[in-house]
Order: structure tokens, then C-alpha cells, then sequence
């Protein structure tokens, strides 16, 4: 099990220079007929299928990002999850593995999660959703995984959550901001912040300007938490980001960012090949370790 997240992300993207997170979010209904063929059990074809995936894009990832509502929805689905991380941790063990579930809730049911996924599915990090206190990140805090990642929504890639996350508070600050400073600051005082982190969506279409492309966020974030919290960033790839504009407003040398893709590589003809074009093209706009 990796103790210091951030150390091994660092070192992980120092050694294979990318910044690629691969993102593992299966369908059902995308397994591909080969692993249906090898089992009766859905679960197990699952299984079969995201382990191929892992080991064939594992040259290219800097991290694994499992995200928690597509395991879930499958029958035997968790099971399988557990069986992928520990898949992943004996046979790649440089590269951690981080649980997309944005769980956050009063502190008793916090901390629940943080005995399923710690514990349970032994994930190397997950993120939270922190605009219900303090406690949704406390309730994670435990002495037996502190080197574990906790990492807290900040302004998202999904542009329905811009409603809320950019709306203008007294202060002139938007909503993002203050929650961006808020998981800067309970990670101080909590004592994490060498491995805490922030969600902040890739640069993307300006919605004022449709020429235009909007990456001020990134901008500000950096401005605002330097280089003391990472970045997972989501959006690039089906969701449309871009890559170099998202680079130059985010990336502080290895372990500041990880970026995303996860249906743009796993249901790809070749993963492999799809998750070397994203190295490829991050190395090419400034994205290189």
C-alpha cells in the first residue's frame, strides 16, 4: 500500500514522464465479446476487461481513478472493484490508486465511507465534497492512512455545477473560491495538506465568447493555494478540454496536476494507444516532467 500519495504520483510522473490519469469506469454493456466469452459471471468479465485495460495503458498512467457509481451499479460490481485494486497494487505497485466518489456528509457517515474505501477496497486516495462543512473532510482523517489523498471539489468540469460554483458571494468571491480556500484551509489544520488536493476542471469553451477559451479558474486557483495543493482535473477528452491552455494555467512540475480521461481511453479501439496520444499531446504543450 503507497503511504505518501503525493510522493509517489511525483515520482511515478518523474519516471514515465506523463501526467495522464486513466480513468476506470466500466459499462456493462461495453465489455467487449471476448471477456463475455471467457465467463458466464458479469462481474468477472468486468473484471477481466479493466484488468487488460490497466495493464495495457499502465506504461502511460501516472494514476488509476476507478469511479465509484459504475462499480456499484453492477452486480458483483464491488466485489470485482476490490479484486482490480488489489490486482493493481500487486502488479503495478508504483501507481496509485485513487477512488472518484465525491462522498460528503455529516462526520458518523463520513466516516463509513472512509472504512469502505480505505479499508475495504484499500484505495490509495478518493475525493470529497466538501460544501458541507468541515467535517466531510475531518471524518476522512484517520492516523492508520494519512498518507492517503484527500481531495476536495472545487469548481467542477461539468457545466450545470457552474450555476453554483460560480455564482458571486458578498465578498466578490465566487462559490469555488471560498470552497478551494476552505479545503486549503482544514487541510492545514488537519494536518494533510502534503497529500490533499483540489478538483479543477480542465480549460474549456468560453460560454461568453464561443471563439474564446476559458481558463481562469485555473488561473485563480493556483494564485490562490500555490503549489500546496494538487490538481485532479477532469474534462479533457470527450468532454472536450483543452489540453495546452489547461497546462499552462495549472502545471507546477511533477505531482502539481493529473489529468483525466476515462471513456476516451478505456473505450477506445486501444486504450494503449489512446492514453499514449494524451502523454503525447500533454508532453507537446509544456506538460513534460
Amino acid at each position: 500500500m503507497i503511504r505518501h500519495f503525493r510522493e509517489a504520483l511525483t515520482q511515478r510522473q518523474r519516471e514515465i514522464d506523463s501526467l495522464v490519469c486513466v480513468g476506470l469506469d466500466p459499462l456493462k454493456g461495453k465489455v467487449p465479446i471476448r471477456f463475455q466469452e471467457e465467463t458466464e459471471q458479469g462481474w468477472i468479465s468486468v473484471l477481466l476487461w479493466m484488468m487488460r485495460v490497466v495493464d495495457e495503458t499502465a506504461p502511460f498512467a501516472c494514476m488509476f481513478k476507478p469511479q465509484y457509481a459504475y462499480w456499484s451499479k453492477i452486480d458483483g460490481g464491488l466485489q470485482a472493484l476490490q479484486a482490480l485494486v488489489a490486482y493493481i497494487h500487486l502488479k503495478h505497485p508504483a501507481i496509485p490508486v485513487f477512488l472518484d466518489c465525491k462522498n460528503g456528509d455529516i462526520d458518523r457517515t463520513q466516516e463509513q465511507y472512509a472504512e469502505t474505501h480505505f479499508n475495504l477496497e484499500r484505495v490509495d486516495g478518493m475525493n470529497y465534497n466538501g460544501y458541507m462543512g468541515k467535517s466531510t473532510l475531518k471524518a476522512l482523517v484517520h492516523p492508520n492512512h494519512l498518507g492517503r489523498a484527500l481531495v476536495g471539489l472545487g469548481r467542477t468540469s461539468n457545466p450545470d455545477a457552474w450555476e453554483v460554483q460560480d455564482r458571486i458571494l458578498y465578498d466578490g468571491r465566487c462559490v469555488w473560491e471560498a470552497a478551494v480556500m476552505d479545503i486549503l484551509n482544514w487541510s492545514i489544520e488537519l494536518k494533510i495538506v502534503e497529500n490533499a488536493g483540489v478538483v479543477m476542471g480542465a480549460a474549456h469553451k468560453d460560454p461568453a465568447d464561443e471563439n474564446g477559451i476559458y481558463s481562469d479558474h485555473l488561473w485563480k486557483a493556483r494564485r490562490m493555494v500555490d503549489d500546496q495543493l494538487w490538481f485532479l482535473i477532469p474534462g479533457i477528452g470527450t468532454q472536450g478540454g483543452f489540453v495546452e491552455e489547461t497546462i499552462r494555467a495549472s502545471f507546477m512540475g511533477p505531482g502539481s496536476i493529473a489529468i483525466n480521461s476515462s471513456s476516451g481511453i478505456i473505450f477506445a479501439e486501444s486504450p494503449a494507444g489512446a492514453a499514449e496520444q494524451l502523454r503525447d499531446q500533454i508532453r507537446s504543450t509544456g506538460g513534460s516532467c
